[in-house]
């Protein structure tokens, strides 16, 4: 054959082999990969009705064998308070209890597997000898509060494992010295927020420090008294949100072999994004990079999330905008061809990166009617719950535009505001609305929609975000080690537009804010690598399944039984241990921590050796 005839036919294919490439390719970056998109599994109306049906028969059942007290004070402001969070707390740890209030009923111990004190030691004077005797007969007493000292803890304090005491001191730090929050030990957390009224003492050598305050003030111990233990907080404040943490930490290690429920999901959210992108310069950016806003966004910023999700294993849910308008009245303007194209365009890359798309909004006007709240922001508010409906149908209609195999169902309201007449307008009009997220702490304005993780009654699953921002605080480094080791979850979220803001950058330029970024998953990445990356939906609906069932506990010293109702998706556990994991059945287990191991479970029934 002749050479040169057999060298045009290899350039042929390889040419061809090229042109077919470049096809292929293009077709992946066009909007035609998107009829190939859907998400029909997590929009089965059957499958979350089934859910919210099994939600709405779940409640945590007394137990004579594993029933925990927990004496409260009806006359107190702070027992409410605390009763009021630790009701919370124990319905995440699927734990039953009975309330005990020590102003109206007479306290008996007997039959509590542990007594968690949230009134006043000051007012158990007629039941100090009960106490001592519940505990030495292998009881376990969680003292969650300490007050101003007074005649009962002079007669009992010594039983607490401490050895003086003199006066009430403010306390700004926490130092771990152990794992009582879930891979916290030696971590120092040193700001305001944590601020806390403690007793200034000195414990005896019998004691396990856990905790210290400000000048190594003794926060959190614990002592072995006869069979049973005594745990004590040295402080005033379990009735914050922020600090679940600590109480599941305490309830976890003063119990032995003790297991709980955790959600087992990380999940990033985007707010704003996609979303109209401005051509405009900003000074600081273009004299960086040489580019206007649309450009670094799309240059810049967004390959720049893309290399961290590989990197740290993040999903992200990307929640949309169609217009920054101030139009509250129907009807709206006509949809920007550029936006929409935008829309496209960087939603194609969410959703090939392993995310989802949610939607913010029509626009950035939270669906509320009050002035004072919209005033304070510099928001409008709408006029009439007609226009609020219309903007939903709006966004609605434009997402199903944009992705027409696609169907949004995770929800962030703008701001974290959202009015009670909004939010139903959310589930009439449209139609596969299935998650929202707002917040999870406590607002001390009282204008955000704060959440706890639930199922509603309309059968929306309730998943406020936690944390937020491209680098550590301490506020929100606190925030996020108490709700992993209570619930085992990270939700975290950020704006593109943070570095327009010189209080969320911190006056920071784009490569300062990522390296900070980057140092944030890192630390969480090496702290919690157990975690699952899951998206909004993704994370709801296994999420629905967990808090709709029930768990029953069998605990002694050489096994960890635990039998799930309603098991329909596989289920994490928290087991804190001093034993060896020994024989297991239908689970497996990861040690994540010093005693402290990840169980994961596929079976309604599963038990676990331990010697």
């Amino acid at each position: 054959m002749d050479k040169s005839i057999k060298f045009r036919r290899n350039v042929y294919i390889i040419l061809i082999c090229i042109l077919l490439f470049a096809i292929v390719s293009q077709i992946a970056r066009s909007s035609l990969i998107l009829k190939f998109t859907t998400n029909n599994k997590f929009v089965e109306r059957t499958e979350w009705i089934e859910m919210m049906n099994q939600a709405q028969s779940t409640k945590t059942v007394s137990s004579s064998s594993d029933n925990h007290c927990i004496v409260t004070d009806s006359e107190d402001s702070l027992s409410n308070e605390m009763e009021d969070n630790f009701a919370e707390v124990y319905r995440y740890i699927k734990q039953p209890y009975t309330i005990q209030d020590v102003g109206k009923e007479t306290i008996t111990m007997s039959s509590c597997s542990a007594v968690i004190m949230i009134s006043s030691l000051e007012k158990m004077g007629d039941y100090i000898e009960d106490i001592e005797h519940y505990v030495d007969n292998g009881g376990h007493f969680f003292l969650a509060r300490m007050d101003h000292p007074g005649n009962v803890l002079t007669q009992i304090y010594r039983k607490l494992g401490i050895n003086n005491y003199w006066f009430v001191i403010g306390n700004t730090d926490v130092r771990f010295t152990s794992n009582l929050l879930i891979g916290q030990k030696d971590v120092v957390f040193e700001d305001d927020y944590f601020y806390n009224d403690s007793l200034s003492l000195e414990l005896d050598s019998a004691s396990k420090l856990l905790a210290t305050g400000k000048d190594q003030t003794p926060l959190i111990w614990e002592v072995d008294y006869g069979e049973g233990s005594f745990m004590v907080y040295n402080g005033n404040n379990l009735g914050m949100k922020a600090n679940r943490g600590l109480v599941v930490g305490c309830i976890s290690l003063m119990i032995p072999n003790y297991i709980y429920p955790v959600f087992n999901s990380k999940i990033f959210y985007i707010d704003d994004y996609p979303a109209p992108m401005s051509q405009e310069i900003n000074v600081q950016l273009y004299n960086e990079y040489r580019k206007n806003i649309a450009a670094f966004f799309k240059d810049i910023w967004w390959p720049d999330m893309i290399k961290a999700a590989r990197k740290y294993d993040l999903k992200y849910t990307a929640v949309a905008i169609q217009d920054y308008n101030d139009d509250v009245t129907y009807p709206f303007g006509s949809m920007h061809k550029d936006d929409f194209t935008n829309l496209i365009v960087y939603g194609r890359e969410v959703l090939k990166s392993g995310g989802e798309i949610g939607i913010h909004g029509y626009n950035h006007q939270p669906l509320q009617f009050r002035k004072d709240i919209a005033d304070f922001y510099e928001y409008k508010k709408w006029e009439s719950i007609d226009d609020i409906e219309a903007s939903i149908e709006e966004v609605v209609e434009y997402m199903a535009q944009a992705f027409p195999n696609y169907s949004p169902v995770s929800y962030v309201p703008p701001s974290n505001i959202i009015s009670e007449e909004g939010r139903k307008a959310l589930v009439e009009k449209w139609p596969d609305f299935r998650v929202i997220s707002s917040l999870y702490e406590e607002d001390p304005l009282d204008y955000a929609y704060v959440q706890e993780y639930e199922i509603a009654s309309d059968g929306i699953i309730e998943m406020p975000r936690v944390t937020s921002g491209y680098a550590d605080a301490a506020d929100t480094k606190w925030l996020e080690a108490n709700v992993m080791t209570s619930l085992g979850i990270i939700s975290h979220f950020i704006h593109p537009d943070d570095i327009f803001d010189t209080h969320r950058s911190g006056d920071k330029n784009w490569s300062q804010l990522y390296e900070g970024f980057e140092s944030m998953l890192h630390r969480m990445e090496v702290t919690y690598p157990w975690l699952r990356a899951q998206t909004s939906s993704e994370a709801a609906l296994s999420m629905g399944y967990v808090l709709s069932s029930q768990i029953t506990r069998n605990t002694s010293d050489n096994q960890v039984e635990v039998s799930i109702t309603n098991q329909a998706v596989t289920q994490y556990f928290i087991l804190r241990t001093e034993k060896k994991i020994g024989k297991l059945v239908d689970c497996n287990v990861n040690k994540i921590d010093e005693n402290t191991y990840l169980v994961t479970a596929d079976s309604e029934h599963f038990t676990i050796e331990l010697k």
